[in-house]
Order: C-alpha cells, then sequence, then structure tokens
C-alpha cells in the first residue's frame, strides 16, 4: 500500500477517509449523470446568497416544461387514439 503524502499529513486526514474520497470520485467519474449531479450541486452551493431567487425561478421553469410536456403527451395520445 502507497504512504500517504506529506501534504496529507499536514491536513491531518486519515488514510481511509482519503482512500474513500478516491473510490466515490472514481465512481462519481464513471457515472456521467452523477458527474452532472455534482456540477449542478457545486453551482447551487456558489449561488447560495442567490437562492432566494433561484429556486422559485427553477420551481416556475419546472411547472412549465412539465405541464408543456403533458399537453404534449395527451395530444399524441388523443391522435393515436383516432
Amino acid at each position: 500500500m502507497a504512504r500517504p503524502s506529506a501534504s496529507g499529513d499536514a491536513e491531518g486526514e486519515p488514510l481511509w477517509r482519503r482512500q474513500l474520497h478516491a473510490i466515490i470520485e472514481t465512481q462519481i467519474a464513471r457515472h456521467p449523470f452523477l458527474f452532472q449531479m455534482r456540477a449542478v450541486a457545486r453551482q447551487l452551493r456558489y449561488e447560495r446568497e442567490n437562492w432566494s431567487i433561484l429556486i422559485p425561478l427553477l420551481g416556475l421553469l419546472f411547472a412549465a416544461v412539465y405541464w408543456r410536456e403533458r399537453r404534449r403527451v395527451f395530444a399524441l395520445a388523443r391522435r393515436l387514439a383516432d
């Protein structure tokens, strides 16, 4: 097993925790969806002071897209039923 580096010792982080972090990073890198979700979470963290504006805006955007797609699905179902 590799010995911990000097920078790891300076942080005081145990070897098992660094290994766990490396495993998690590897799994995130292997799955594009997880990679994107982590990027979105980081962006939301950076915009924390604007959450009072962003969260309602994202809610409205979600509702608009949801209802538009729902109308499309029902229109397609009506056309297929005829």
